[in-house]
């Protein structure tokens, strides 16, 4: 049988890095080429076996490494279950009970902790490729790819796993519900509720932009204003969003209890980190207010975006307050993938693609590295 290595920062990037490589020359290469009809499917098979190789290599690490920050807690919680006596295992049903019945099950059933990695891997990994093919039919390589190479792709595959997993089919609501597959798009924006509660706050603004804020402007005026109010009065709507008990642990988070996660974990307004969100939203406007572009899955994806990003920005002094930054984050890569894919934005669009994707990379190196 044969034994991966050990997911690293390096390791990871360095695959990533290569598949980019590849895939930005073939875009350059057919840069004269009319971009594909958004109507034919593009490709899956690529995409498809670096989902698989990813899901088998996340899932087979040593969650007992410190560098993989919670996966000890999960497998030590999975692991201590009493499968003798369901009614008397440790189980929190009245909080998360979807990702507790996960545990429970998989526990009862005899499965190792090494396949209970593998399917929350599953999980984490094949939402966002399945989304992939629904935001961007005619290229779901590229946006799968802005995707792996997001700044919070890989710590919450490895670390903040259940925040991961309800943002990651968060994302594949919003494709589904945008895609007329409203059922199921229910369906699932109920069980991500019961996988980690704290997403209720991108499935909020998902409502508000299909209902009250049908116009992206006042998203983005939202936006803007949240700012000011953060420099200004920042401390006092934080501590007031602790108090009221939006998430039971982002009350922790904000106490700086957590460890093993030492990426964006300081307090203080992190202008470096405003910058980085706010370039999405300078493409949207680029896009939509500057060339006049219109699409209405884009207005409702960057909706959502603008309304969750801003409620990170209130709070952004929390310690830990990379969590509350990843519920509009996971949306990042699609906000960009998104245009490039589906809309005329530029006569040298493919070569566009290849040179954001390639800046996005590198950002996230900087970043992260």
């Amino acid at each position: 049988m044969i034994s991966l290595p050990e997911v690293t920062y390096q390791l990871f990037f360095l695959l990533i890095g290569m598949i980019v490589i590849v895939y930005d020359l073939n875009l350059i290469i057919l840069s004269d080429t009319p971009l594909p009809n958004t109507e034919k499917k593009g490709n899956m098979w690529l995409p498809f076996i670096l989902a698989t190789f990813l899901t088998i290599w996340f899932g087979s690490r040593n969650y007992n490494l410190y560098i993989y920050g919670d996966s000890y807690f999960y497998a030590h919680s999975y692991n201590i279950i009493d499968t003798s006596n369901i009614s008397g295992a440790d189980i929190d049903w009245s909080s998360e009970w979807f990702f507790s019945l996960i545990n429970v099950a998989f526990r009862f059933s005899g499965i190792s902790t090494k396949h209970y990695f593998t399917f929350l891997a599953f999980l984490y990994i094949f939402s966002v490729l399945w989304a992939s093919r629904l935001f961007c039919p005619g290229r779901p390589m590229l946006a799968f790819l802005f995707i792996l190479t997001s700044f919070s792709f890989l710590p919450f595959g490895l670390n903040g796993v259940r925040n991961g997993i309800a943002c990651h089919l968060c994302l594949l609501a919003i494709a589904l519900y945008l895609d007329d597959k409203r059922i199921a798009a229910g369906i699932i924006a109920f069980i991500i509720l019961g996988v980690h509660r704290s997403v209720i706050l991108p499935i909020a603004a998902g409502i508000a932009a299909v209902t009250v804020i049908r116009n992206p402007k006042t998203a983005l005026i939202i936006w803007l204003a949240s700012i000011p109010v953060s420099l200004i009065a920042g401390n006092y709507f934080s501590d007031f969003i602790m108090s009221i008990g939006f998430d039971d642990r982002m009350t922790k988070y904000a106490g700086g209890s957590l460890r093993g996660m030492n990426h964006f974990s300081g307090t203080g307004f992190r202008w470096d980190f405003l910058v980085y969100s706010a370039l999405p939203v300078a493409f949207y406007y680029y896009v939509n207010i500057w060339k006049g572009l219109r699409d209405g899955w884009y207005n409702v994806i960057a909706t959502i975006y603008m309304l969750s990003n801003a409620f990170w920005i209130i709070v952004i002094r929390a310690e830990f307050s990379n969590r509350f930054a990843y519920l509009s984050w996971f949306l990042m890569p699609v906000m960009l993938a998104y245009p490039l894919a589906n809309m005329k934005v530029v006569e040298w669009q493919r070569s566009l693609s290849a040179i954001t994707l390639t800046v996005y990379f590198v950002l996230t190196l900087f970043l992260l590295l």
